[in-house]
């Protein structure tokens, strides 16, 4: 975390780079981007004003990444073969009267953004409501988590010095942790449900 924090504070003095350092994060997980920009914030070594839009376009061209990737899956068999899993199989009921609950579901549970955003674009649900939903949740979750997030950076700054981003990553780390056990095990449950079939 501490040299993420480097790289993009060593970017500061070029907008366009901070921006893409900040928009392309969230491809690989959006709450380390909200994490690293409060901190950098809180440090003093980046502006909220260039953070929050980076972030924002950055979580929402993820998303709708994920469901292209679904809708290509539709028309591929190699990309079906890939992404299409029993997981995504069983999300069908779920998206044809629920999209805005199963959108919320899959940004905030560990582990369902993945097979649920790119089964949005596999059931050639509506885009333009998708894109919609998942940019009205954006607005909302950025600053809950931002706030959150700001909150325990600036407390850690005062009290801690540079060392505060230690304190933010045993979090996610944890988080992350948790994410890759629930990942696995759903593979072995998948694993032996076909080997006992």
């Amino acid at each position: 975390m501490n040299s993420l924090l480097d790289f993009i504070a060593s970017s500061a003095h070029s907008g366009p780079a901070i921006a893409a350092a900040l928009f392309l994060i969230p491809f690989i997980h959006e709450d380390i981007a909200i994490v690293a920009a409060a901190l950098l914030i809180a440090q003093h070594r980046l502006s909220i004003q260039l953070a929050f839009p980076s972030i924002f376009c950055g979580m929402v061209g993820r998303d709708l990444f994920l469901y292209s990737l679904g809708a290509a899956a539709r028309h591929n068999a190699t990309a079906r073969r890939f992404l299409i899993r029993p997981r995504v199989q069983l999300l069908s009921e779920w998206l044809r009267g629920n999209m805005l609950w199963v959108i919320f579901v899959g940004r905030v549970m560990p582990g369902l953004m993945f097979p649920t955003y790119i089964a949005v674009g596999w059931f050639n649900l509506s885009l333009k409501r998708y894109a919609l939903t998942t940019s009205g949740l954006s607005v909302f979750y950025l600053p809950v988590v931002f706030g959150l997030a700001y909150g325990l950076g600036r407390a850690a700054v005062d009290r801690v010095g540079s060392w505060a981003w230690l304190i933010v990553l045993v979090p996610i780390v944890m988080i992350l942790l948790l994410r890759l056990r629930v990942s696995l095990r759903r593979r072995l449950a998948q694993r032996r449900s076909t080997s006992a079939g």
